[in-house]
Formats: structure tokens, C-alpha cells, sequence
């Protein structure tokens, strides 16, 4: 399926109206069956689906390692089928907390006492020039934005710079797009970078925690409720981190200047 389409539109600019063509990013319904049986169906930007169904139960902690999916197949078009080793965690019948993102997110844990999370112990440090570096780079490197404009991003930043990055329409799919990704590719993230385009909300906080990555940077703002969550949990959080300024909210005992 593409993901970005043409459409006919008309433009206006300075009293001036002109028809035109534009490239727009394509939005679909994708339905997740766990053990053949329906789980819940998440809208997205179609590609990099298997990923994005690994890091959502991931996140959802349906899963804790590659090692529990048995198998992962997209059947048809807005249909994936994942086989689970252990479904004993799998409630398909459960009150959820809906994400304040895009699409139909969501997460079981609960948030307000956090149970589901342990604090990052990680004591890593890391310099400010290479943060804001690894930023603008990443900045410059979103293809889907360039092109519709209508997309968030996520990437991992090693010490060697950019590592993996995902994109897609909603923060959280993008985020859970990049989690999938470094299950499959066994990528440790204790010691790693979270870059995103989007608002830091509590749900994407708690996402970053349980991937155990120790810094989270954004290029937006954080809400108050995950700069608590983040300090919790001990993770460093940064916001604002544009050109040669940033905000720093939670654990600058990571930074170096």
C-alpha cells in the first residue's frame, strides 16, 4: 500500500487562489489479533507494521522480548495476526486509558501509581553539543515530513550518532515503531538517546521508561504530569531542543556541558 497519495486541492495565498497538486500521507485502520483472536485496532501510516504491532505490545507489556512471539504475519490489508507463546498477560476484555495522541492508542498500565515501571538506574553521561547535534541531524534526515508534512518522528542515537528512526502519523505508533525495531534487531537500549518530534505526554514518558531508555529529547514540550512521571523514574527529559537551546526538565545529573 502507498503510504503517501496525490490529491487535487485548491491553494490559497495573498488573495490568490490556484488549483493545484498535493502529496498527502495515507491513514489506515490495522486490526491486531492475538492467538486468532481480535485485540484492538490501532490508525496508522501503513508501513513498518510488524514493528509497530511488536513495540505496542511491548509497551502495552503483553511482551517482554522477542523471544515470546511465536509469529507475526500481516494476512490482508489492515490485518495483523501475532501467535504468542504465553497469553496468560492478555486481558481482551479490560478498561483502557485512551492516549491523548493520534489514532486509538492506549495503555493498560496504570499511571498514576506506575506500577508497570522501574526506576532507570542508568548513569550514563551525556554532552549537550552532541544532543543538540544528534537533533539537527535528525531534523534534517524526516523524508515522510518533508514530502506531506503530516507525520511525527522518533529515533535512537548511539555514541556513533543516529542509529534507527521511524515515522508515522500518531507520536506514539512512531515511538512504538522504533521499540519494535530494536526488539528485532536486539538493540540495547539502557545506554541510548530517544530523539521525538512530538509533546511529551505521560503515556509517551512511560513508554521510554519501560524500553529502559535513560533520555528522552523533544523537540516540543512536555506535559506537567510526565515531567513528574520522569522524575520518578529517573529519566532525563528534555524539551525545546532546537538549534542551540534546549529545556531541561528532569535528570541533568546525565548532561555535561
Amino acid at each position: 500500500m502507498d503510504i503517501v497519495k496525490e490529491i487535487d486541492i485548491t491553494k490559497y495565498s495573498n488573495g490568490i487562489t490556484e488549483n493545484i497538486t498535493d502529496k498527502i500521507i495515507v491513514e489506515e485502520a490495522l486490526d491486531i489479533y492475538i492467538n486468532n483472536k481480535y485485540y484492538v485496532t490501532l490508525m496508522c501510516t501503513p508501513y513498518e507494521e510488524k514493528e509497530l504491532v511488536l513495540g505496542f505490545l511491548f509497551s502495552e507489556g503483553l511482551i517482554s522480548s522477542i523471544k515470546e512471539v511465536e509469529n507475526i504475519e500481516k494476512k490482508s490489508e489492515g490485518m495483523i495476526f501475532v501467535g504468542l507463546r504465553d497469553n496468560k498477560r492478555v486481558i481482551f476484555e479490560n478498561k483502557r486509558a485512551l492516549t491523548s495522541g493520534c489514532g486509538r492508542g492506549s495503555i493498560h498500565v496504570n499511571i498514576l501509581v506506575n506500577k508497570n515501571v522501574d526506576i532507570i538506574e542508568n548513569t550514563c553521561n551525556y554532552k549537550i553539543k552532541d544532543i543538540l547535534m544528534y537533533m539537527k541531524e535528525f531534523n534534517t534526515a524526516s523524508n515522510l515530513f518533508k514530502e506531506t508534512g503530516g507525520v511525527h518522528g522518533c529515533c535512537i542515537c548511539g555514541c556513533d550518532g543516529l542509529l534507527i528512526s521511524s515515522e508515522d502519523i500518531g507520536r506514539h505508533n512512531a515511538l512504538d515503531k522504533l521499540i519494535g525495531k530494536s526488539l528485532l534487531n536486539n538493540i540495547d537500549l539502557h545506554d541510548k538517546i530517544l530523539l521525538t518530534t512530538g509533546r511529551v505526554s505521560s503515556d509517551i514518558l512511560i513508554k521510554t521508561a519501560k524500553a529502559k531508555i535513560p533520555l528522552l529529547v523533544s523537540h516540543s514540550a512536555p506535559t506537567e504530569f510526565a515531567v513528574k512521571m520522569a522524575k520518578i523514574v529517573n529519566v532525563t527529559l528534555i524539551g525545546f531542543a532546537r538549534g542551540n537551546r534546549m529545556n531541561i526538565y528532569s535528570g541533568e545529573h546525565r548532561l555535561t556541558y
